[in-house]
């Protein structure tokens, strides 16, 4: 140690720790990933064994909708981080 405590790892290099839009884009794929497991989860409950139109619906869309937030979050996020190396 060099006295100062323990120091966090340099992020500036990380994929996705680099700036706030690549980390929102991050908790947007991990909202996706999330929906489709309670996505399958529904069926498992599900009396009949199958989710109904409804529960297939928004599991749909929350899925897209999170894909999409989350590619428009890591384009925004990489072209911060191609200004902040220019």
């Amino acid at each position: 140690m060099n006295g100062r405590g323990p120091t966090r790892p340099d992020r500036s290099n990380s994929r996705f720790f680099c700036n706030g839009a690549r980390k929102l884009s991050l908790l947007f794929g991990a909202v996706a990933v999330a929906a489709l497991i309670v996505g399958g989860g529904f069926a498992e409950i599900s009396s009949s064994g199958s989710p109904t139109s409804l529960e297939t619906a928004l599991v749909r869309w929350v899925i897209l909708g999170s894909l999409v937030i989350a590619v428009i979050a890591y384009v925004i996020g990489s072209r911060i981080q191609e200004r902040r190396r220019s």
